[in-house]
């Protein structure tokens, strides 16, 4: 009797470890690593508060944890939040209070909390000298310090930053990234779930095929 050869199981390079903000560098919509020292002293010219700007799964997210790791590696005091709805706010405020006097809270989806509560916490950081970075899908009463912007080439990009670890064959990996963007509408998040499930598609055709092969 043949026994069976069966693969092992591959990571799929696109879990949600790997994709994760903070995981991967920040770039422009072209594909380019940004430049974080650029980035800092633009942010220095907004007098330490402003907003990154743009549409879901533009890369906000991922650009606003680099912004905070760049802060901290000059010495600042940065704390993050990430807003879900009103009930925020009151998260939002302790980190305005702990970061009073010079300190920095990097607020993600800002537009959240709503524009009564957003503006008490601005109120608050204005009151006890405490600087905000936000994230929000359009210009709004801060400065706005980036406006982040999609590609294929931004997808191509950030694909070729994920774990390079041996999986199945890829033979058409330019036209599946294509193909994820425009399916996705330019939603790098969604784009790269897309590619998720096409890697497990892949990986299970492969495992079948050395089961039957074996």
């Amino acid at each position: 009797m043949t026994a069976l050869t069966v693969r092992e199981p591959v990571r799929n390079p696109f879990c949600t470890r790997a994709v994760s903000p903070g995981r991967i560098p920040a770039f422009d919509g072209s594909g380019h690593v940004l430049d974080a020292r650029g980035l800092l002293a633009a942010l220095e010219d907004c007098g330490g508060s402003a907003a990154l700007v743009g549409p879901h799964g533009s890369g906000k997210t991922t650009l606003l944890w680099h912004v905070a790791a760049a802060l901290e590696a000059r010495g600042r005091r940065v704390e993050r939040v990430r807003l879900s709805d009103a009930h925020s706010v009151v998260a939002a405020i302790r980190a305005v209070i702990r970061q009073a006097g010079g300190g920095v809270v990097c607020a993600d989806s800002w537009e959240r909390l709503g524009r009564p509560w957003a503006d008490l916490v601005r109120w608050c950081a204005g009151i006890l000298n405490a600087r905000l970075v936000v994230t929000a899908h359009h210009p709004g009463p801060f400065p706005t310090l980036w406006t982040c912007r999609t590609s294929p080439a931004l997808l191509a990009a950030i694909v070729k930053q994920l774990p390079q670890e041996a999986g199945p064959a890829w033979p058409e990996r330019e036209r599946e990234i294509e193909d994820a963007f425009r399916q996705s509408a330019g939603d790098i998040r969604e784009a790269l779930f897309m590619l998720y499930d096409r890697f497990e598609e892949r990986a299970r055709a492969a495992r079948l095929s050395g089961i039957r092969g074996g």
